[in-house]
């Protein structure tokens, strides 16, 4: 299974269960309506239906957070548990790298350099337990 099929499967039950539980939005128009009186980016009906069946993919961090706050869901429900990747860690590095996509170059290169600077961190303390 992709990443792009398991985020329109994970969105798809979403909907599936606020349909059968009776909540509301039921149809696609209803949800981007209620996406965009919350405060969120403005979605299309039919932008949330090709994100649903995987006609669409990869979509933008803020339409991602816009969803899982329509759903009540965390945004990390979208990544968590992903298939070919076994570490736990997968759905929020999946995130980390998406919310990095709306960054300026300047931004994605101080993220770069801080993730450097933790990994620097981190390396220089396994270092100091592993000595006798």
């Amino acid at each position: 299974m992709t990443d792009e099929q398991t985020f329109a499967t994970k969105l798809s039950a979403l909907i599936d269960a606020a349909r059968a539980n009776g909540e509301a939005p039921h149809s696609y128009r209803e949800m981007s309506s209620a996406i965009e009186a919350a405060g969120g980016p403005a979605m299309s009906s039919a932008y949330i239906q090709q994100l649903a069946t995987g006609k669409r993919i990869n979509p933008k961090i803020h339409y991602v957070e816009a969803l899982a706050k329509l759903f009540g869901v965390p945004v990390t429900y979208f990544f968590d548990g992903v298939q070919a990747e076994p570490e736990p860690a997968r759905g929020e590095a999946k995130l980390m790298a998406m919310r990095a996509q709306e960054l300026s170059p300047e931004g994605r290169r101080q993220v770069m350099d801080l993730l450097d600077l933790v990994e620097r961190y981190e390396r220089a303390e396994r270092h100091k337990t592993e000595e006798p």
